[in-house]
């Protein structure tokens, strides 16, 4: 895979750094009306709503500002109200539109300290979950809400690069979620709570380019199959993220839109290919989002940027309006999945409830309904092997994620399944996803290195890219020979752990994939070896959830993945739920503005 070409000069507005909890809490929006409201003072006590939100000292809901005196909260349209009335409500409609966007251009007056990793009052870290609590008991608006993370887009995301694209038909869907909220109306379990969505999902009317410029014009006529799932429990989709060129690489950047940069330091790389999905989640710029996988693509970005992520089982969440391949063709790639990136596991458990469905083609037939989970007993350790081997600190952390499981009184042991040898499996993942890569590859590639004109390692894949039909038969037997062995081990346990990634997270690296490396223990390793683990699971059709354990030497986040069996999704779930509850939160990334000259120079 060949690097691309550099963008232009950085962008100022850099944000880089660590959690500080010592720093004041301050957080100011635009709200209603144009002015600058304080969300959080030093002396806040309030705190992000749960089901039963209790009021702070104060005497007001939490993290609720109090609407100014004598000054009514703007009735909807056409609910007992004159026509002049209506013309005055149209009006200030208009203003707030205008003074809002103005003031999301002051960015030397919006700010933000985060609050040392707890929820806090800022409700940029809050929970999907948590919006939509705040939002149906009118403790904050939808329309507040998205001018609250509209703010922090503009005032963070330059030189991130997480957030592409930006629908400004959000703003008009959000006053109609408010207006339904108005009249005790509810979408679903979300109602009104703004994300976004990996930029290679489509999203009717809104841009999706996959990052191919080809794309870059192209409009959608009709949501992803599971989008428009996801949208059905409520939310308002208002941007798209970041991809690597056809989402075919670990570091996301392309022609288009540039480099997606971690959050915790934009040295480092967010991973790929949901890099920009999971950086958005680990900036507070969304709190959710729903990206795809084929070898990784949503848990090593997840452990990378220290969210927690899930790859479904295999074809329980449609692909169709996955780009590539091209625009709506109805394709089911092998191997691959979409799935949801959050800051808690009850988000991941909320959006798979709604984007676990059949193919639009097979609805008519039957339905899907993932079995319930299963008590969390017996859990199994796979933490290094020779063939891949992982990196001390990776292992320290993994052991103490096992090690706080096995305090909360489940079983943890180390075993792997009778017959499945990583390098076995390994080789077995290679050609399959080979065949998911075809189509990327010319005819002109597959034709001179089946006739020895061209070097196989000058394709990625491409020892693969000539196999003849048999032999994809012959790897898929073999997969399935893998995928009995897995389900005879679940017999005895209920999840396995396994490292997301055998490295700490990586710098960025732009030069052609087969001269990449990573280092392990100081030991210079293959690039490739980033996805081994993960194809561990993924060419066997297991469902992953990543758990965010704690955070390196250096600050990045390390994550923990849990593997259950196939269609055990909310098993795995459960363990990453019983692991969220019992390790220590990893805190938020400390985003400070910077000067232009303070970015880290662009990788040719």
């Amino acid at each position: 895979m060949v690097g691309l070409p550099p963008r232009s000069a950085p962008v100022p507005g850099m944000v880089i750094g660590a959690p500080s909890a010592s720093r004041p809490e301050r957080w100011t929006v635009p709200a209603v009306g144009g002015s600058l409201r304080s969300w959080a003072t030093p002396t806040s006590t309030c705190q992000p709503p749960t089901a039963a939100v209790a009021p702070c000292p104060g005497g007001h809901p939490a993290a609720l500002p109090r609407r100014a005196a004598g000054r009514p909260r703007p009735g909807p349209i056409g609910h007992g109200r004159s026509r002049a009335e209506e013309r005055g409500a149209r009006a200030h409609d208009r203003r707030e539109d205008w003074q809002a966007v103005t003031l999301r251009r002051q960015r030397s007056e919006v700010a933000y300290v985060p609050d040392g990793g707890q929820a806090g009052s800022d409700p940029c870290w809050w929970s999907a979950r948590q919006v939509a609590d705040a939002i149906a008991a009118r403790q904050i608006s939808a329309r507040e809400y998205l001018d609250a993370q509209l703010a922090r887009i503009d005032r963070h995301n330059p030189g991130l690069e997480l957030v592409v694209t930006v629908d400004e038909r959000a703003r008009e869907r959000a006053r109609q979620a408010d207006e339904a909220t108005a009249r005790g109306d509810r979408w679903g379990p979300l109602h009104g709570v703004a994300m976004t969505i990996k930029d290679c999902l489509a999203t009717a009317g809104l841009r999706t380019t996959g990052g191919l410029t080809d794309l870059r014009t192209y409009r959608p006529r009709e949501d992803a199959t599971a989008v428009a799932a996801l949208r059905g429990t409520g939310v308002i989709v208002f941007g798209k993220t970041n991809v690597p060129s056809g989402s075919g690489d670990l570091q996301s950047y392309n022609e288009l839109f540039g480099v997606a940069r971690n959050p915790w330091h934009p040295g480092y790389t967010t991973s790929g290919s949901s890099g920009g999905a999971a950086g958005a989640v680990a900036a507070g710029f969304t709190p959710l989002e729903l990206g795809s996988d084929v070898a990784g693509s949503i848990r090593v970005p997840a452990g990378t940027c220290g969210v927690y992520g899930h790859k479904p089982s295999y074809r329980t969440v449609p692909m169709v309006g996955h780009v590539p391949p091209y625009p709506f063709k109805p394709r089911e790639a092998d191997i691959a999945v979409i799935g949801p990136i959050a800051r808690s596991v009850e988000d991941l458990e909320t959006a798979l409830e709604a984007v676990a469905v059949a193919h639009p083609w097979d609805a008519p037939g039957w339905r899907l309904s993932l079995p319930p989970p299963r008590p969390v007993r017996r859990v199994a350790t796979w933490f290094d092997d020779p063939y891949c081997p992982v990196d001390a600190e990776v292992r320290a952390a993994l052991r103490y994620a096992a090690d706080q499981l096995a305090d909360s009184g489940v079983v943890v042991e180390e075993a792997r399944p009778s017959g499945v040898r990583l390098s076995g499996s390994d080789g077995v993942f290679r050609r399959l996803l080979a065949s998911v890569a075809m189509p990327e590859h010319t005819a002109e590639d597959i034709d001179d290195i089946a006739a020895g004109r061209r070097a196989p390692g000058a394709v990625l894949g491409g020892e693969y890219v000539a196999q003849r039909y048999r032999d994809w038969v012959e790897a898929d037997d073999q997969r399935n020979r893998l995928r009995a062995r897995w389900r005879q081990f679940f017999t005895g346990y209920d999840a396995i752990l396994l490292p997301v990634a055998p490295n700490l997270a990586a710098r960025h690296d732009h030069r052609p994939f087969r001269e990449r490396t990573v280092t392990v223990d100081g030991v210079e390793r293959p690039y490739w070896d980033q996805i081994v683990w993960a194809g561990l699971t993924g060419v066997s059709y297991l469902p992953s959830t990543v758990v965010p354990v704690r955070r390196d030497s250096r600050g990045l986040p390390i994550g923990i993945a849990v593997a259950g069996d196939y269609l055990q999704d909310r098993t795995a779930l459960a363990v990453a739920r019983r692991l969220a509850g019992v390790l220590p939160p990893i805190g938020h990334p400390d985003l400070a503005v910077v000067t232009a000259d303070d970015l880290p120079v662009r990788q040719p």
